[in-house]
């Protein structure tokens, strides 16, 4: 049995020769959460900051039909949304900037406010 905060990984876990056998221990010390939090929004959302721009790239189950992400980024806040009709894992087909479509997949650095990303997945 496993015991320590759900959000966070502990540095170690006392092992069965311990009286307190599955204790998480050092739950704050550990980077492995900081490591886990840039892998889920830079590799799994996709969503990485880049020195001229965001990157888009998103690589997620195929069976999501989408999802939200609100990001900030030198001063602007991108409000993204992926939607996949196409049921893919990877593959941005299109992004559109505040109703204007753009080529590729880098939103370029936008002034500051809130900006509406629109992101398309599929083959």
């Amino acid at each position: 049995m496993f015991e320590s905060e759900p959000y966070c990984y502990p540095q170690n876990i006392l092992g069965d020769e311990h009286e307190q056998f599955g204790l998480g221990r050092n739950a704050w010390l550990s980077g492995t959460s900081s490591w886990t939090y840039v892998a889920g929004t830079q590799w799994i959302l996709g969503v990485r900051p880049d020195v001229d721009g965001l990157i888009i790239d998103p690589c997620i189950p195929k069976a999501w039909p989408g999802f939200k992400v609100k990001r900030q980024f030198r001063g602007a806040t991108y409000c993204i949304e992926v939607t996949n009709p196409e049921h893919v894992s990877k593959g941005v087909t299109k992004v559109l900037v505040n109703g204007e479509l753009i080529d590729g997949n880098k939103i370029p650095v936008l002034a500051e406010g809130e900006h509406q990303i629109e992101v398309t997945l599929g083959r």
